[in-house]
């Protein structure tokens, strides 16, 4: 399992969040995605997205379909191994 962490720092936050969220319209249609979170940072107008996906593979699929994503396509995502998760 991945979890993978974009953070947008535009300063037109209401185009950058209309990019995010169209970008995130995608993944209901892609193989092992698991979920996905939009965060705005306190006292800042930065956004984060995290997500979670199965595998490398499900997480490139998806990408491939938000390359013309304004947004996405500044951000360069950090990708990281679940070892370990609660709930």
């Amino acid at each position: 399992m991945l979890t993978v962490i974009h953070t947008f720092d535009g300063p037109d936050k209401d185009r950058v969040l209309a990019d995010i969220k169209r970008g995130l319209a995608s993944v209901e249609n892609i193989d092992g995605f698991k979920f996905a979170s939009v965060n705005q940072q306190l006292n800042s107008s930065d956004l984060m997205v995290m997500s979670k996906w199965e595998d490398r593979a499900a997480f490139e699929a998806w990408r491939g379909t938000v390359g013309d994503n304004a947004a996405y396509r500044q951000s360069t995502p950090q990708v990281f191994e679940v070892i370990e998760e609660k709930y």
